[in-house]
């Protein structure tokens, strides 16, 4: 789940049939993971659960960061798993891969940053203590930029303007949605800059770590994010600041990671419409010098753990999925044909998911539905404790009220303030207007995003007890018996 308000490598390229191939043990630790399947099993059962969510969160993974060769090796045990259990490959060339080009930025040296005053001082703050920086650029100098605070939609001017740092001192999900009622994107480059802030301190954890984007064709720019910290962020909110300027240096890397997707066609009248059950894969990778993560940067950390191991999120909701997918594929034929979405790149701003969409499996157009799954390793006391699952955006479609009438445990969000509708892969489908919506059983623990988050800490009967309930609520997708429509007020504009 992404979270609200890299050193360089060789560019990988591997040849998209060598990964369905038995996997070999990385030379980490002393007593290497095995990358083989469980015990078949088309039953739900927490052994299963247990084995996936192991292997992805093992530490041999190494918190499976898009783009990195664990990730690779995690998409091989995923594609062999949707393979054994029957499904059809739907990703490149017929194997359950889809390739996802992407591209970064390396930093060659750190990025300055001088900050005029209105009253005429300049100052300029030391990178890590006073601001951190994701790049979404080439190598570049912004000029001094004018400052725009931005605290409501009447703020916002109606087009961009790339000769203005654009200040949000809003959440994410407020400052989202007021771009998207301009028509505007927040990763645009028509901006100068986007300038985000905390009011807790800094610290220097040496080079920044770019941000991955897809290589769409279309361009690849974006505008940078700048995030301030302490006194700074303060004295900006403040009104005390008259310009910004920012430098960097960069050179680019390409890198391709890959989505996981396994089909089971319908059958009869119905079969040409389809249902997508999806969760990503990927996560935060090894806490390093350079690691910044959404504005929130931890820095290190004097811990001797410093793999973000990412159990919950979301190796939990790929258990789900490859156990729901195993499942439906050792039953009847489903009236819908069903598509099985793993995707890379949600940390990194639901990448493999935007990939996937604008290369389905099957047409947009005929996709009534996605179920995602995100974090149920762990039981919500505020929705009942085990076994019990809570629905994003309850209120704004059919889904769950015809999952209430079924008699499952699946409730309401109790907590719409966190905005998790939005945060996570569902969001980018909701985007092309089809019905997205996610299960999750996230209760706020404090793991969330932190290298405690292990395979150690899951409730692996109460995740059992909620994959069995959403086999169920999935079936109805599955069979025709329910076609989630949008209540009145429901639906966001399409992006």
């Amino acid at each position: 789940m992404r979270r609200l308000p890299t050193t360089s490598r060789r560019p990988l390229r591997i040849v998209l049939p060598i990964l369905l191939l038995g996997s070999t043990a990385s030379a980490v630790g002393e007593d290497p993971i095995s990358d083989e399947l469980p015990p078949p099993e088309p039953r739900i059962t927490r052994a299963e659960l247990e084995h996936h969510v192991r292997f992805l969160a093992a530490d041999e993974l190494r918190g499976r960061r898009t783009g990195s060769p664990e990730a690779v090796r995690a998409a091989r045990y995923l594609a062999r798993a949707l393979e054994r259990a029957g499904l059809e490959p739907a990703g490149d060339d017929g194997t359950f891969l889809q390739a996802v080009p992407l591209v970064s930025y390396v930093h060659e040296a750190e990025p300055t940053l001088v900050v005029t005053t209105k009253d005429g001082e300049q100052l300029e703050p030391q990178f890590g203590e006073g601001f951190s920086l994701s790049v979404r650029d080439a190598p570049r100098s912004t000029g001094p930029l004018p400052i725009r605070i931005v605290r409501e939609l009447a703020d916002l001017p109606e087009e961009e303007h790339a000769g203005e740092a654009l200040a949000f001192d809003a959440e994410r999900a407020d400052r989202r949605e007021w771009l998207r009622a301009r028509g505007l994107h927040e990763s645009a480059a028509g901006w100068g800059l986007y300038v985000m802030g905390t009011t807790r301190r800094g610290r220097n954890t040496g080079l920044p770590r770019h941000r991955l984007q897809r290589i769409t064709g279309d361009g690849e720019d974006r505008a940078d994010i700048l995030v301030l910290y302490g006194e700074l962020w303060e004295r900006l909110k403040a009104g005390e600041f008259a310009t910004l300027e920012l430098s960097y240096r960069t050179r680019r890397r390409e890198v391709t990671d890959y989505n996981v997707i396994g089909r089971i066609r319908g059958v009869g009248e119905l079969a040409r419409e389809t249902v997508v059950f999806s969760a990503h894969y990927d996560h935060i990778g090894v806490r390093d010098a350079g690691d910044v993560h959404d504005g929130d940067a931890d820095g290190a950390s004097e811990a001797e753990d410093l793999i973000f191991n990412g159990a919950d999120d979301d190796a939990s909701g790929t258990a789900a999925v490859l156990e729901l997918a195993e499942a439906f594929a050792a039953g009847d034929q489903p009236a819908r044909t069903l598509i099985f979405l793993l995707a890379t790149g949600e940390e990194q701003g639901l990448l493999g998911t935007w990939h996937y969409l604008d290369h389905p499996a099957e047409p947009l157009e005929v996709t009534v539905a996605n179920l995602n799954f995100e974090m149920i390793g762990r039981p919500d006391e505020l929705v009942g404790g085990a076994g019990k699952l809570w629905l994003t955006g309850f209120e704004r479609t059919t889904l769950g009220p015809a999952f209430q009438e079924r008699g499952l445990d699946i409730v309401p969000d109790q907590r719409p303030g966190q905005r998790f509708f939005q945060r996570s892969d569902n969001y980018a489908f909701v985007e092309r207007g089809i019905v997205g919506q996610t299960l999750s059983t996230y209760n706020l623990h404090t793991d969330y995003h932190q290298v405690s988050d292990e395979a150690d800490t899951l409730d692996y009967a109460h995740m059992e007890a909620c994959v069995r309930s959403a086999l169920l609520a999935s079936r109805m997708l599955a069979d025709g018996s329910l076609t989630p429509e949008w209540l009145p007020g429901g639906r966001p504009e399409p992006r």
